[in-house]
């Protein structure tokens, strides 16, 4: 135990002098006066304004959302009692499950404690489904989406440059014809705001016989008639295997999901 604590205070000390040490501001956000916090510092309270808030539209503050909210801890309590294994599902769930597959346009829809997990548990999941996957992922892919590929060790992993279709047809050309093959890509790109020619993706898909998987966490409630993303805007989202979202974003809420063919769901979900 000692040297684990030794090497803590070295880690320590070296993050300090990097400059990267930091410590979480305690902030309390006021549902009266969003996207302004209250934050105690040296003994003074006053309000800031968060510019880098997730709720986009506030709907985690609205006070429709909020009645629901009472409404249902009143009638099913806070928390679900234990893991749907155990506990079984709640009808709530189901319900949300069903509607966001309608979002998309999907047959299926599974629900995970967040966007991370989501993407981390079904890629890996995916990509172990199968031996010798070729997985073709976007250079500026979310951590969760590159932690859920490195996951499963045995793919063959090939990152295509930024949005760039040429170099993404030529390492899928490269591939062995007969391999199963998956590219997995965002609709926005949260650090740049820009956003992938998704039909593009598709065609090249359909070509190379690949599977698709589309990170939407940035877009769902934001773009499409529905609010179902780009690739509802696009007019793409049939054509995807896998349509993955938040609701921790424009929703204002908690949690992760995925969307697409019941079977492929039902697989992810048992394995």
């Amino acid at each position: 135990m000692h040297k684990f604590l030794a090497k803590c205070e070295e880690a320590l000390a070296e993050i300090s002098a990097q400059g990267r040490y930091r410590r979480f501001v305690a902030l309390e956000k006021l549902a009266d006066r969003f996207p302004y916090y209250a934050v105690t510092m040296e003994g003074r309270t006053q309000d800031i304004l968060v510019w880098s808030t997730n709720d986009y539209l506030a709907m985690g503050t609205d006070p429709a959302v909020i009645e629901a909210s009472i409404g249902a801890a009143q009638r099913y309590g806070a928390g679900a009692g234990g893991t749907r294994n155990i506990a079984g599902s709640s009808p709530l769930h189901v319900a949300l499950e069903e509607e966001l597959a309608d979002l998309h346009g999907k047959d299926a829809a599974l629900l995970f404690t967040s966007g991370y997990v989501s993407n981390q548990a079904s890629l890996s999941a995916i990509l172990r489904a199968l031996p010798d996957w070729h997985v073709f992922s976007d250079a500026q892919n979310h951590n969760s989406m590159i932690v859920g590929i490195k996951d499963a060790r045995e793919a063959s992993v090939h990152v295509f440059r930024h949005n760039d279709m040429a170099d993404l047809e030529r390492l899928l050309a490269a591939a062995p014809a007969d391999a199963p093959k998956l590219i997995a890509f965002e609709s926005v790109y949260s650090m740049d705001g820009d956003i992938a020619p998704l039909a593009e993706i598709c065609d090249l898909a359909d070509k190379y016989e690949a599977l698709t998987y589309l990170d939407e966490v940035h877009a769902v409630g934001m773009y499409g008639a529905q609010g179902g993303g780009v690739s509802e805007r696009d007019g793409v989202a049939h054509r995807i295997t896998i349509i993955e979202g938040t609701l921790a974003k424009a929703f204002g809420c908690h949690g992760g999901y995925i969307t697409g063919d019941f079977k492929v769901l039902d697989y992810i979900r048992s394995v």
